[in-house]
């Protein structure tokens, strides 16, 4: 998926406004978005324009939870960030 026209509004979401941070960003957004479409259950179009509004800000504010936690003492944050994952919930419904 072209991630690349998510990068404005989460640049703007995670406070950003360094251009040299634009490559780490877009790893981190598709990353987040990986993230996102795993657990909504949901494939990703090819294009992110296509994507929902609200898994649009899920994939925006993940990508936002891992900025914050680069370089820390972890790998990675383990999980869906709170935002994200209240999204995706609406998505995964009530699997029996």
């Amino acid at each position: 998926m072209n991630i690349s026209a998510l990068l404005p509004a989460a640049k703007l979401h995670a406070r950003v406004d360094f251009p040299d941070e634009d490559d780490g960003l877009l790893l981190m957004l598709a990353a987040a978005a990986g993230d996102v479409a795993d657990a909504a259950e949901y494939t990703l179009p090819e294009d992110a324009g296509d994507l929902p509004d609200d898994l649009k800000l899920a994939i925006i504010d993940q990508a936002a939870m891992l900025f914050d936690a680069r370089g820390g003492s972890t790998d990675r944050p383990v999980g869906l960030s709170l935002a994200a994952s209240r999204i995706v919930a609406r998505y995964r419904g009530v699997a029996i």
